[in-house]
């Protein structure tokens, strides 16, 4: 699997230059999305059930935190929403080492666009805040939506 490593590491190398920078941040969200379908989702029915019909933000955060463990702080248009603080990237690819670009973390706006969008059943836009291989100590993003 070293090969594996070296390809992902060369293919991220190529998708982080600057001249189709849009284009590559889109196709990375897209698998994130697609992950996020096979490995989250099926697993978060109980948390849309729970989320069903609460308007407040704050019961939102709550609710939120209780099922996945995260820092889930209220904001006026969405959540802050932020894990696995000091201790590593959760994705399975960069746990094993094959990945080492910042540019993969379009991979997890992707991820939390499809994740949160789908169980508050209504678009939502995800701004990374604070990531492990930009360098920071945590995963953070800021997922904003209105409530209707």
């Amino acid at each position: 699997m070293e090969e594996m490593g070296y390809w992902m590491g060369d293919l991220l190398e190529e998708l982080g230059c600057e001249k189709n920078q849009e284009v590559c941040q889109e196709l990375l969200k897209k698998c994130g999305g697609r992950c996020a379908e096979r490995n989250a989702l099926p697993g978060m029915g109980g948390l849309k059930e729970e989320l069903s019909g609460v308007d407040s933000m704050e019961e939102m955060a709550r609710i939120i935190s209780r099922h996945t463990g995260a820092e889930c702080v209220p904001e006026k248009d969405g959540f802050l929403l932020t894990y696995n603080r000091g201790k590593g990237c959760d994705c399975s690819i960069v746990k094993a080492g094959y990945v080492h670009s910042p540019v993969f973390c379009s991979c997890t706006q992707g991820f939390h666009q499809k994740v949160w969008s789908t169980i508050l059943e209504r678009p939502v836009t995800v701004e990374l805040v604070e990531t492990f291989l930009r360098g920071g100590s945590c995963c953070s993003q800021k997922i904003i939506f209105t409530i209707s």
